[in-house]
């Protein structure tokens, strides 16, 4: 990381000597100071469980839980130059695949989908694996943006070096049309999950999504009329899910 380091609550890609050292960076910081402290809000603590992040990338969400779990394992279809480290353990494969997912059966407290759902056509078969990877009645934390939001196509990712990736609603661009093939909304999310048999435990809705925070300097705002079902897949820029596999539902 360069000396001219951004403010406590943004950094830029400028700080960094490359954009994998900047976003590695971005995944540590939303772990340490979102998405752990969401879990542990809601009374799941990940101080010596086994974490599975599926669709990890670079692994910067995965190292800060490793910080404290007692082991975690990240998954990706990329490739990337992960380390491995006796309590962290990268693999490369597609979460989908049987025989990745069968060694990964019954091991796991807590699994992470962040901003990866929406990727996944086979979203039910997507559930399936998760739930099998569980240990008892664990967790699964879901992050994603809704696909009807203003940058639910993602164009701030798919369009990087465009200025095109700052215009809101940009659905129909024809560089989005994959996004648009797996959509994932908010009212599909929680039917998915009622037919998966898992449980909503917690949610929360956001109108500026935590990640804005720390990548453009804005403060994070929760939305304050989730049950508006066709405002909230609008307005909603972000969507944090706590998911229970076969226990009691807050």
């Amino acid at each position: 990381m360069k000396g001219n380091g951004g403010s406590a609550s943004r950094f830029r890609p400028g700080d960094f000597d490359t954009w994998a050292e900047y976003y590695a960076h971005y995944q540590r910081e939303l772990a340490n100071r979102f998405l752990i402290p969401f879990l542990e809000s809601h009374g799941v603590s990940v101080d010596g469980v086994a974490v599975l992040d599926i669709g990890c990338g670079d692994g910067g969400c995965t190292t800060a839980f490793a910080e404290r779990a007692d082991r975690c394992v990240g998954v990706d279809v990329g490739d990337f130059p992960w380390e491995n480290t006796p309590k962290l353990e990268f693999l490369k494969g597609d979460i989908l695949d049987p025989t990745v997912a069968a060694p990964l059966a019954g091991r796991f407290d807590l699994v992470l989908l962040r901003d990866v759902i929406e990727h996944i056509e086979d979203k039910a078969k997507l559930l399936e694996h998760v739930s099998a990877a569980m240990r008892g009645e664990g967790n699964v934390l879901v992050t994603f943006p809704p696909y009807y939001s203003a940058f639910g196509a993602h164009q701030q990712v798919e369009l990087r070096g465009s200025r095109l990736r700052y215009v809101p609603y940009m659905h129909g661009h024809p560089d989005l049309a994959h996004v648009a093939r797996t959509r994932m909304t908010i009212g599909g999310f929680e039917r998915l999950v009622k037919k998966g048999g898992m449980r909503i435990r917690a949610r929360a809705l956001y109108l500026l999504r935590p990640s804005f925070e720390l990548r453009y300097g804005l403060p994070t705002v929760r939305f304050a009329l989730p049950w508006l079902a066709g405002a909230r897949e609008v307005l909603s820029t972000g969507a944090y899910y706590l998911l229970e596999d076969g226990g009691r539902s807050e």
